[in-house]
């Protein structure tokens, strides 16, 4: 003998009501009532992907140090923050920290520290062994901003035995 199939109806449903694709209660209550949770749910949906998604402006201790587009292709400029460079180097935005006591300039396409150590303007030095301190950098509907408060230390390139220079 087959078990008896297990069926579940709403409360208030006859056993001889046919249950539509949009529930039991379609013809009761009309269609807005199928498609006003579709549309909440749609609302609420968009609500929460506003709310968690959306950028806003860098807060903490970063601050704004200019304009995206005013940071030229292979530059880089000193900006308003002590010791901090930043360049654009393969369609992507670096922003360097000088050395404690050791100068940093810009020049023919590189960084020069007070040493003489040479570095790409991703803050990697051009002998190959370390680099300038990295600084968390966010762009923020075309501004740049800087995080000078936590750098990403790392060692600098020993002094080269022939120092460079910006001639």
């Amino acid at each position: 003998m087959a078990p008896r199939r297990l069926r579940f109806r709403p409360p208030g449903v006859k056993p001889w009501t046919r249950i539509g694709p949009l529930g039991p209660f379609r013809g009761r209550l009309g269609l807005q009532w199928v498609v006003a949770p579709v549309v909440l749910g749609l609302v609420l949906l968009l609500f929460a992907w506003l709310l968690l998604f959306r950028s806003s402006v860098p807060g903490g201790s970063f601050q704004p140090v200019g304009a995206a587009d005013s940071f030229a292709e292979g530059s880089a400029r000193m900006v308003g923050i002590p010791g901090v460079f930043v360049g654009r180097t393969g369609g992507r935005l670096f922003a360097v920290l000088q050395e404690d006591g050791c100068s940093l300039a810009f020049c023919g396409g590189r960084y020069l520290d007070c040493r003489g150590a040479a570095y790409g303007l991703n803050g990697e030095a051009k002998a190959g062994k370390g680099a300038l301190s990295l600084l968390p950098l966010r762009l923020y509907r075309g501004t740049v901003y800087v995080d000078p408060d936590h750098p990403v230390d790392r060692s600098p390139a020993p002094p080269p035995a022939t120092p460079a220079s910006c001639g």
